[in-house]
Order: C-alpha cells, then sequence, then structure tokens
C-alpha cells in the first residue's frame, strides 16, 4: 500500500484510514470537510472512541448511525414482548438537519450497510446537496463482531454503493493487531490511503501474491459457505469481483 495525504484525494473517492485507535486522527476532519451544501454522515460503533473533532462549518444535512446501543436494544427488547417492532430506518421528516438511525445488532452488516445506503440514496436525490461524506468508524471495531473476511465483503459491496452515488468515504482502519497481509488485503479495494503520524513509518506491507492469496482463500470459504445454502446463487463468487453499483436489495442479499 502508497499511503498518500488527504490534499492529494481527489473526490469522490473511497479513503482506508490508518491509524492507532488510542488517537483521533486530524486527517478525519480533514477528509469530512462540511459545507454548507454537504450531507454527512457519521457511522458509529458504541464503543468506538467518542468524535472529538468538530469543523468550523455545520453541514446542510447530518446523519448518525449508532450501531449495537446496548441501552436502545434492552428497550427495543422490552417492547419486542408486548407487541411487533421493527426499524424502520432513518426518519428524514423531522424538524432539524440532523436525521438519527440505530442499528442494535453490531453483527448485522446487512442492516448498516442497507442504512448507509439509504441516507445516500435520500441525499443523492436532493438536487440541493452537492457532495455526501461518509465517515465509519470503525472497520477493526465491525471485524471484532463478525471475522475479517465478512467485513472485507461487506466493505468492498459498500464501496461500490457508496462511489455509485458519488460520495466520499473513508474508513478508520487499526492495523496493528492484524497482520501485513490481512491490512494490505482491505487497502487493495479503496481509492486511497491515508496513514496517520500515530502510524508513522510502520505501516504493514504485502506483496501482491499474499494478498492473492488471502482472496483466494477467502473465496474458498465463501464458495464452502455457499454450498450449503439455500440462497447460494446471491453470493460472492469471489470476493474480487462484486456488482458494480450494488442495490438496497443487493446488500442485503449478499451480506445475509
Amino acid at each position: 500500500m502508497e499511503p498518500t495525504t488527504p490534499d492529494a484525494i481527489d473526490p469522490p473517492a473511497n479513503v482506508l484510514l490508518v491509524h492507532s485507535e488510542c488517537d483521533e486522527p486530524g486527517a478525519c476532519q480533514h477528509l469530512r470537510d462540511s459545507g454548507a451544501e454537504t450531507a454527512e454522515l457519521r457511522v458509529t460503533f458504541s464503543n468506538d472512541p467518542a468524535d472529538r473533532t468538530r469543523g468550523d462549518e455545520t453541514p446542510a444535512e447530518l446523519g448518525l448511525i449508532s450501531i449495537g446501543d446496548i441501552l436502545r436494544s434492552a428497550g427495543a427488547d422490552t417492547e419486542a414482548e408486548t407487541g411487533p417492532t421493527a426499524d424502520t430506518g432513518p426518519d428524514f421528516g423531522g424538524p432539524g438537519p440532523v436525521t438519527v438511525d440505530t442499528v442494535d445488532d453490531p453483527r448485522d452488516l446487512s442492516a448498516i450497510g442497507l442504512s448507509i445506503s439509504c441516507f445516500c440514496e435520500h441525499w443523492a436525490s436532493n438536487d440541493e446537496i452537492d457532495r455526501i461524506t461518509v465517515c465509519f468508524r470503525s472497520l477493526d471495531t465491525a471485524i471484532s463482531y463478525t471475522s475479517s473476511k465478512d467485513v472485507f465483503q461487506f466493505a468492498h459491496i459498500l464501496a461500490n454503493r457508496l462511489s455509485s452515488v458519488g460520495a466520499t468515504a473513508h474508513f478508520h482502519f487499526d492495523p496493528t493487531t492484524y497482520d501485513d497481509r490481512i491490512v494490505a488485503t482491505f487497502g487493495s479495494i479503496f481509492d486511497e490511503v491515508v496513514c496517520d503520524d500515530s502510524i508513522g513509518n510502520s505501516l504493514p506491507e504485502a506483496t501482491d501474491d499474499e494478498v492473492a492469496a488471502v482472496l483466494e482463500e477467502w473465496g474458498e470459504d465463501v464458495s464452502a459457505n455457499s454450498s450449503s445454502s439455500s440462497n447460494s446463487e446471491t453470493d460472492f463468487e469471489t470476493p474480487t469481483t462484486p456488482p458494480s453499483e450494488a442495490t438496497d436489495e443487493d446488500i442485503a442479499r449478499l451480506l445475509e
């Protein structure tokens, strides 16, 4: 992976923001760079560090997706005992510019992808919005709930989805607990990689052959899983060939 700087990125782009989790990367705010005609989406897990960065400008629209909210999940479980309840997605009809959505189960990558897609589709159809930015914090937290392979597939599909609506997105990733092959494999699906000072010159490296070996391994795993699945025709044929423009239904099927 050859890292670049936020100033060198030509939006729209999908960016892997590599940094130590104990530090708040200044590049995050630079990549968001909200303005009067920007719609900004922030996706956070409940156990990720609080976002302490604040921009000088307020976006025209701000979306917040909270994943794994234990208190909300407990409330939903209680409510379910007395009657049916279901997440209906973000409510864009609220009185202010901030729209909030929640995904109770951090293992439900399909629900996370659908929520992100819903925000982006809504904003992409708004003529008053010139730019969409997405901050996803973080891939390594998502991996802690599922697996590297599942999150790789999720990120690959989502990156294509975001590209299809012209969004500029960055995904936080702490490489310190993964071997070089895994980090380089994730880097291969992004347009650019930005390396924070907290990593310095220690950005992991892996050869193309090593990355190909990881992809082949994950591809074989997917094939093995799909052979026993009733919906095998909707799974990846290989992790390196996602659809160029995944629809909401594609995301739901592929991540089930």
